[in-house]
């Protein structure tokens, strides 16, 4: 499993851009399945607003990397913190991580811009705070393929009508928000 990364947040909308982050550091994680090593002895440190992505074959531990960030999965050994809050045993609800699966979830009964609304209504946000917050995170996935034809926004259409290249973004547009 390779790690890639770049801090260049120029192409984040400016509000995004200003919220603070803590870092995020996985210290000697390993997750073991039985005899079967998933993970091995990851030493990752990503600052707050770097972007990162992990780039490795099937098998290589990427996902179950992932799930014991997001808290679906408790690392065998090694630690996670987010600034210097240590992770390794705190419950999933309790992170304020949000993961986006291989298979993509969408509500079908909402609206794209519902979808990616959603997280924030959850964490108490106004109407009035939530609606540019939206704008803001739909305008970075792939902005051309937002129009249908006739001028009309593809995130005003249910997401069950989207497809799959174009509903795996919307999820990814969902703002980390609190």
């Amino acid at each position: 499993m390779i790690a890639m990364s770049s801090s260049d947040g120029s192409s984040r909308p400016q509000s995004l851009n200003s919220r603070k982050g803590e870092a995020i550091a996985i210290q000697g994680v390993s997750k073991r399945f039985g005899p079967i090593v998933g993970v091995d002895g990851v030493d990752l440190h990503v600052e707050a607003g770097e972007f990162l992505s992990l780039l490795g074959p099937s098998g290589s531990g990427k996902t179950t990397l992932l799930m014991m960030l997001a808290g679906f999965e408790v690392p065998s050994s090694g630690s996670i913190t987010l600034g210097s809050r240590d992770l390794t045993h705190v419950s999933p609800d309790k992170r304020g991580i949000g993961m986006v699966f291989q298979r993509y979830a969408l509500f079908p009964h909402m609206s794209v811009a519902q979808n990616v609304a959603f997280p924030l209504k959850m964490r108490g946000l106004s109407k009035a705070e939530i609606a540019p917050l939206v704008q803001q995170a739909l305008s970075r996935v792939r902005p051309s393929e937002l129009w249908w034809p006739h001028a009309r926004p593809a995130f005003g259409r249910s997401a069950a009508a989207c497809s799959g290249g174009t509903g795996l973004g919307f999820p990814a547009a969902r703002p980390s928000h609190g």
